[in-house]
């Protein structure tokens, strides 16, 4: 525990904004919901709403990702609370359709922003062996925030209405912006003072892309065109999209298979909570026992461990079989959680961290957007059997990226400063100034 209670005071409040932020998080928990039962809307429209916030999230990654490189974390990060927020209030009071469509939209692209900045100034504030811990502890964070959300807002809907649960929303992202305002400061590395980081990966490859002198700041036509042929971080991503497809069947597909064996939405709901329990109590050990080893070969062990055990829900009939099966992929789910984003920050230059966050993060995005249809349409024509095969291929083909690339992703041994590194430098080059 040590080594989490150590953390910089940064990532510590990051951690505690993020747990408020998603404590009050209910727009898209309740969005159906509120759609078909308050304005009447079909299901149709709602999963249309649906993809549209994945759709604003794509882009908000890019945008956000970009600025937070170019003019920094914090400006990013306040600019999406409290636009979001103010997104959400005008929410609260829209009926028309079009209307409807388009402000989510908005309010996924502007509220998205957040999350590659607030990644980017988490690896800012720690060095890279330190990085899983960090990452675990905003995801622990994220957790609770999502476990308690629901019902917050239940008891909102119950108690007042549904405009309740907007403004509730809105006010706990003004009150992590206040956070940020008072006590985070900035941790874009001064373009003066970034130090080059030794890093194999193809140094040809950098400087064709303008990245090699970590001290400047690129365009955004050079970064894509960087980023784009990185083709270790683009391996890295496709490898995390084929594990998240794996992973979202857990909330889309699941839960119809095992209606139609004859559970009940408590039934799946209990089964499922088997997953939410193991991270609040086992992230923390777990991730003290993986970052002893190579990244590289841990985070592919999880690709094939949650491949397994979506391919072992075939086998499943009883309650208790469906929790055997999703503590096995949860199990890689925690394996994998702590690395990939440290890794993330480990293979990207100091002056594209951000851009590489927001590109990881699409990998997420666009499995959100299709692991649903595809999953269902899997499910409908071929059936369930086929379905959780499929899953494990995702996952051996997953692992086989992960591999590939495995001499790339390694914990690194480099002397990069982090952001309270760089300011004592400052301090002391004043003092001997003096």
């Amino acid at each position: 525990m040590n080594k989490f209670l150590t953390l910089p005071k940064t990532v510590q409040l990051l951690c505690f904004g993020s747990l408020i932020n998603r404590a009050g998080q209910m727009l898209v928990v309740f969005l159906t919901i509120y759609l078909t039962d308050t304005l009447g809307f079909t299901e149709t429209f709602a999963s249309y709403c649906f993809g549209a916030f994945g759709f604003g999230s794509i882009f908000a990654a890019l945008v956000g990702g970009h600025f937070a490189d170019a003019i920094g974390r914090k400006v990013v990060m306040l600019a999406a609370l409290v636009g979001g927020g103010v997104v959400l209030v005008a929410f609260s009071f829209l009926t028309d359709p079009l209307s409807i469509l388009a402000t989510i939209a908005a309010f996924a692209f502007i509220s998205e922003m957040y999350r590659p900045a607030s990644q980017a100034m988490i690896a800012d504030c720690v060095s890279p062996e330190q990085r899983p811990h960090a990452f675990t502890l905003m995801y622990l964070a994220i957790n609770l925030g999502f476990a308690v959300a629901p019902p917050i807002g239940a008891l909102l809907i119950s108690w007042f209405s549904f405009m309740a649960v907007f403004w509730f929303d809105a006010a706990t992202s003004l009150i992590f912006g206040v956070i940020i305002v008072v006590f985070v400061k900035e941790t874009l590395p001064e373009r003066k003072s970034v130090r080059s980081v030794d890093d194999s990966r193809d140094e040809s490859n950098k400087n064709e892309a303008g990245a090699g002198d970590q001290s400047e700041n690129i365009s955004w036509f050079a970064a894509i065109w960087h980023i784009l042929h990185d083709y270790v971080f683009v391996l890295f991503c496709l490898a995390t999209l084929f594990v998240a497809l794996v992973f979202l069947q857990g909330l889309s597909t699941l839960p119809l298979y095992v209606r139609r064996l004859g559970f009940g939405a408590d039934d799946y709901g209990r089964i499922i909570m088997v997953n939410g329990i193991m991270i609040v109590f086992l992230q923390i050990p777990i991730t003290s026992i993986v970052v002893k080893y190579n990244r590289a070969t841990v985070v592919a062990l999880a690709s094939l461990m949650s491949g397994l055990g979506f391919m072992l829900t075939d086998f499943a009939y009883s309650a208790w079989g469906f929790r055997l099966t999703v503590m096995v992929w949860t199990m890689g789910e925690m394996m994998a959680m702590p690395l990939v984003a440290a890794i993330v920050a480990d293979l990207a230059p100091l002056n594209m961290r951000a851009r590489y966050m927001g590109v990881y993060t699409i990998s997420y995005s666009g499995a959100n957007m299709i692991a649903a249809p595809i999953g269902g349409m899997i499910l409908v024509h071929y059936g369930g059997s086929v379905l959780w095969y499929t899953c494990f291929v995702l996952g051996i083909m997953s692992a086989l990226l992960f591999s590939i690339i495995g001499r790339f992703i390694s914990t690194p041994k480099s002397d990069e400063p982090t952001a309270d590194a760089e300011i004592e430098i400052a301090r002391e080059e004043v003092q001997h100034a003096g």
